[in-house]
């Protein structure tokens, strides 16, 4: 009897000896998400992170083995959830092992069959309203990363609310540092425009980019883009400039930009404008886009017209925003992404040849013909005077070719101005010179240059070669001394003088004669 409780006693030792050996744990672990890395980087402002507990993990080491044992959440609806998305032949006894093994059969990691269950998961949980174990709740700040904590080892799946389309990652979370890389993108759009500078006159073609979101599971969804004009441009109804059918409303063209891909929904043709000046125009996409739900991650384009008019400058810009979101108190609004339009002044100082700084005599009354490309009458650059004197607008329904200096423009270190150029190169010939000074015999060569960064008033000007670096064209004219002649008053004097002796030869004569 003895001996049986010796030999029990150590079989019991062995035991515990080999069970020490498998540790069994349910640690909490940590999530960092990572935005999808993108050209422009996308950003995690306005999104709202659900993470979907699919599975407990539990981990159990044996020697340098890991084993992993999946049991389903039991919260409730993920069991549901997980039959209904895996389907046949699974039911509803089914044990969590043969779940799992359902799961672990889709395929190899990062699978496009993998991705599909993922997001098949993500509709069901949406249009179903099943709980989150966990979310970020909605991020009020800019950044391109989120940590959760304190999570129960598992299974998760990571979804991010109103992406371009659903594209859920599945991780494993235990008690290391995890980290995952969304795959879907934030719903954005792209302002550009047809001309990179122009004159004033000038309609410009604006394109707004976007894709069509994914609304799964949502009872409202809101889509708006905004844009918001500068005061150097105006709506109008086409690409011919015309006036638009209504003050309140702009003229948009909306369509999708791969072949073959048919609108779902009744697609807008006006935007209304508001604010100052009806610059400000608001395109209500939301029932839009959600008819279009089989088109969903389908590129579209908005494309409407603006005309550039006198008030125009060179740091001519303006914005367009995305405002989008489930919630219509809570939507998320974008970056503006902006279009530079700019257009350029030509800025002449006329001035008397060798005066500068203290000496400084501008000379007003001269007067010049601006041509584009080449000196010929049919390109010569139209302008109309406005209220400031010497100050002059690029005008195409007027007119006017000539410009003419002043003694001075207050303020200004030039005396004559040209705005609402277009980069390029132009001749600028002087038609009449000041009085009492020599008019120019041969034409300028003025070159007008976009800046190559994206600060537009990086800008250049040259004349006949040479930068200016202060953006100002130095025009002298020279005026001298009487040039010399033959005939002066001192022949005249002469001429008088020999009269008179030739009068006096002539009376002496007659006298002589009587006598």
């Amino acid at each position: 009897m003895k001996r049986m409780k010796k030999i029990m006693a150590m079989l019991l030792a062995a035991m515990m000896t080999m069970a020490m050996t498998i540790t069994a744990f349910a640690a909490e672990g940590t999530l960092t998400v990572n935005v999808k890395s993108t050209t422009p980087a996308q950003d995690l402002n306005g999104q709202t992170i659900n993470l979907y507990k699919l599975f407990d993990v539990t981990e159990s080491e044996s020697g340098e083995t890991i084993n992993y044992a999946y049991t389903v959440n039991i919260a409730a609806g993920y069991k549901d959830a997980l039959l209904s998305v895996l389907g046949s032949p699974l039911t509803e006894s089914s044990t969590d092992e043969d779940i799992a093994n359902a799961v672990r059969n889709i395929g190899n990691s990062d699978t496009q069959e993998v991705q599909n269950f993922a997001n098949k998961f993500t509709t069901y949980a949406l249009t179903n309203s099943l709980a989150a174990t966990a979310t970020s709740g909605k991020i009020t700040e800019s950044k391109t990363s989120h940590e959760f904590t304190g999570l129960d080892t598992g299974y998760y799946l990571v979804y991010v609310t109103g992406g371009k389309e659903i594209q859920s990652s599945l991780v494993t979370v235990d008690a290391t540092t995890n980290t995952v890389s969304l795959k879907t993108e934030a719903p954005s759009i792209e302002k550009t425009a047809d001309k990179p500078t122009v004159y004033i006159g000038d309609v410009v073609t604006y394109t707004v980019k976007g894709s069509i979101p994914d609304t799964t599971g949502y009872a409202e969804y809101v889509y708006k883009i905004h844009d918001e004009l500068s005061t150097g441009l105006d709506f109008v109804k086409n690409a011919n400039g015309d006036a638009l059918d209504n003050a309140n409303e702009v003229n948009v063209t909306i369509a999708f930009t791969a072949e073959g891909v048919t609108d779902k929904g009744t697609v807008p043709t006006t935007a209304a404008l508001s604010d100052e000046g009806n610059r400000k125009m608001s395109l209500d996409l939301s029932e839009w886009v959600r008819a279009n739900q089989e088109n969903k991650g389908k590129e579209f384009t908005v494309t409407y017209y603006a005309k550039v008019n006198k008030d125009a400058v060179v740091t001519e810009k303006n914005k367009a925003e995305l405002e989008y979101g489930n919630e219509p108190g809570q939507t998320t609004t974008t970056t503006p992404s902006e279009a530079k339009t700019p257009t350029y002044p030509l800025d002449i100082l006329k001035k008397k040849a060798g005066t500068d700084g203290a000496t400084l005599e501008k000379l007003a009354g001269a007067k010049f013909k601006l041509y584009k490309e080449s000196v010929d009458e049919a390109n010569v650059i139209k302008v109309s005077e406005t209220t400031v004197a010497g100050s002059y607008v690029v005008d195409p329904t007027s007119s006017t070719t000539e410009f003419e200096s002043v003694k001075e423009i207050t303020g200004e270190g030039y005396n004559l101005r040209v705005n609402g150029l277009a980069k390029g190169t132009y001749y600028l010939v002087e038609t009449q010179a000041p009085d009492g000074y020599n008019k120019l015999t041969a034409p300028i060569e003025i070159e007008i240059t976009k800046s190559a960064d994206t600060e537009v008033n990086n800008w250049t000007i040259s004349k006949d070669g040479a930068v200016e670096t202060d953006k100002i064209i130095d025009i002298a004219n020279s005026t001298g001394s009487l040039l010399p002649f033959i005939g002066g008053r001192g022949t005249i004097v002469f001429a008088v003088i020999a009269v008179l002796l030739v009068f006096g030869v002539a009376v002496s004569y007659i006298r002589d004669k009587r006598k």
